[in-house]
């Protein structure tokens, strides 16, 4: 009798986690990336000699081959043993689903005596949570990203009538995944977050196995929607794209780029360079600086191919006036369009260095042809339009950068408080919650925030959630209007901003 009851404790147990949805998690693919993270084990199972399984043996099977043996034992013994070693393994990979199917199977066999408290025990782990109306929020709350978690925090809380549950990530891969564990119990229909690449990478594999939605805030390309990857903020690479697209549209036949030498630097620029071509526009220069150094001489002179050794005209310049060369060369500009994708402290100083040899740039409209004929010996030089993205929005730019900034061009999809009247809506909410105005990065956390609670309305399931994130949109958000595209990833168009004075306005 003892042994019956817990038989039907076992399969009772077994009746109520088994009735939530079953997990099928599809393989994640990151995008520009050959390795693909596959949730389900092998289907293949080696033969084994039911007669020779010791403990020993037992422990040394893996998922295929003990679950094959399962069904191959039936109710003899010992089953019981040889399914908790395939749930074990088929819980330590994510499939909770398979998990409580093999336990099903345990329920009834010879030896379900022996490993009744076990097989319990898993059974309690592996049990389907059912679904609520919670989205969890995971953020970096402490550690040292925790400055960016607590902003987009604020913003986030913004957003009505949603049950936000927010779960400190500590900024790190391992606390990612965590979070995303915790968020699964917790019954959490989506995820939103979190906001760094490596933590966005753990947390989409492990959202993938849970079949949970995630719509990460990490600036990096790449999603997979038919595994409930969505990406709701944009990345360097969309803004590299984007000036490319202004240089073809404005007729700027010739681009140049000037990038940092750092991860953001090169993601912008790369993406910037492969758009251009593909537009047609010529790329006639590709140059990169050190970000951390405090000598930018060097690199500005590659960039303009102000090299002695490699260019004889410099060279016969300087031997002829070796006291004022430098300041008289008139330099042979390629290109009519330069990209700076930097902040707005680096891109002041990397601007500033471009008048002092000589390069002309667009400060205004219409700039005096005679004049620069005169100073450059009778010929036109090459005016260049400086073009920098949203590390540039910042109001101490055109002070930081005098005449040199004058007339740049900047793509942010945050306009602040030049934006319509969501943007101006967000400002105000934010500096009351928070005491400050609202960055580009909380003001997109806001509008990816604002898609999830959208999303949310009509879905009581994650397949239904997931669904209606891969068919999201929002009319008018904080940063205008944003699109859900067949990959996964939001479309944003960014506004374009002019320095004009001590000010940002609108381009015209």
């Amino acid at each position: 009798m003892v042994c019956d009851r817990r038989v039907v404790r076992l399969v009772c147990a077994l009746l109520l986690i088994g009735c939530g949805p079953k997990v099928a998690p599809s393989a994640w693919t990151e995008h520009e990336s050959t390795q693909r993270h596959e949730s389900r084990a092998g289907s293949s199972a080696a033969p084994i000699d039911l007669t020779k399984l010791d403990d020993a043996t037992i422990d040394e099977l893996d998922e295929a081959t003990a679950s094959a043996t399962v069904d191959a034992l039936g109710d003899k013994a010992p089953a019981a043993q040889v399914a908790l070693r395939a749930a074990r393994l088929a819980h330590h990979r994510g499939d909770d689903a398979s998990a409580r199917v093999i336990l099903a199977k345990a329920a009834t066999a010879a030896d379900e005596a022996r490993w009744h408290a076990a097989l319990l025990a898993l059974a309690a782990d592996v049990a389907a949570v059912p679904v609520t109306d919670t989205v969890a929020v995971l953020l970096p709350l402490t550690g040292r990203y925790s400055t960016i978690g607590v902003e987009l925090r604020a913003a986030i809380e913004l957003v009505p009538d949603v049950k936000w549950k927010f779960i400190d990530t500590r900024g790190e891969p391992e606390g990612a995944a965590a979070a995303v564990e915790q968020a699964h119990r917790a019954g959490a229909i989506a995820i939103l977050g979190p906001v760094g690449t490596r933590e966005a990478v753990s947390a989409a594999r492990a959202a993938a196995l849970h079949d949970i939605p995630i719509g990460l805030l990490a600036p990096a390309d790449g999603a997979d929607p038919s595994a409930g990857v969505f990406r709701l903020v944009t990345s360097p690479a969309d803004e590299g794209r984007a000036v490319a697209e202004l240089a073809q549209t404005d007729s700027f036949p010739s681009v140049g780029v000037f990038a940092p030498r750092d991860d953001i630097g090169k993601e912008a620029a790369d993406a910037f360079i492969a758009e251009a071509k593909r537009r047609g526009l010529a790329v006639t220069a590709d140059a990169t600086y050190d970000p951390t150094g405090g000598d930018l001489e060097p690199d500005v002179k590659e960039l303009l191919n102000l090299v002695p050794a490699r260019n004889p005209r410099l060279a016969e310049h300087l031997a002829h006036d070796r006291k004022h060369g430098w300041q008289t060369f008139s330099p042979d500009v390629p290109f009519s369009l330069l990209y700076i994708p930097d902040r707005y402290d680096r891109a002041a100083l990397v601007a500033a260095f471009l008048p002092y040899f000589n390069v002309e740039l667009r400060t205004q409209e219409f700039p005096d042809q005679a004049m620069l004929s005169r100073k450059h010996s009778g010929h036109m030089p090459q005016v260049v339009q400086l073009v920098g993205g949203a590390g540039w929005h910042h109001p101490s730019l055109p002070v930081r950068g005098g005449t040199s900034v004058q007339g740049a061009l900047i793509l942010d999809v945050f306009p602040g408080d030049l934006g319509g009247d969501v943007s101006q809506q967000l400002g105000a909410a934010f500096q009351a919650k928070t005491g400050r105005p609202p960055s580009s990065a909380a003001a997109e956390a806001y509008d990816a925030a604002m898609m999830i609670a959208a999303a949310r309305h009509g879905a009581t399931t994650r397949a239904g959630m997931r669904a209606n994130l891969a068919r999201a949109h929002l009319d008018d958000g904080a940063c205008g209007r944003s699109t859900m595209d067949v990959d996964g990833e939001v479309l944003r168009a960014p506004t374009i901003l002019e320095v004009s004075g001590d000010s940002l306005v609108v381009a015209p």
